[in-house]
């Protein structure tokens, strides 16, 4: 009982000196205090999620909007409505064979 006991103590001791480690330190200079430096945030569509307009069309096949991708998504789009229509399909075939 003893030992749990100075378990936990410690345990919680760690926990208040990562506590105050944690906190920021205080410093002299206040942000945005310097006037020699200057943020300028620019956006030119790079980001993750460029803006509309902003890349440049695709000069090959392989390219981000080029033929190849697009026929992949048409190959994407495709597949499932051919597996749709094919079971609907068959659905049809096992229950007209049913009935007879």
């Amino acid at each position: 009982m003893l030992s749990s006991s100075k378990y936990v103590l410690a345990v919680l001791l760690a926990f208040v000196v990562c506590l105050l480690s944690a906190t920021p330190a205080s410093s002299e200079e206040t942000p945005g205090s310097s006037d020699s430096t200057e943020i300028i945030k620019v956006d030119d569509g790079s980001g993750i999620i460029p803006k509309p307009g902003s890349g440049t069309s695709p000069s090959s096949p392989t390219d981000r909007g080029g033929a190849l991708q697009l026929g992949l998504l048409g190959l994407l789009i495709l597949f499932p409505v051919v597996a749709i229509v094919s079971i609907r399909r068959q659905a049809k075939r096992n229950k007209v064979s049913d009935k007879t």
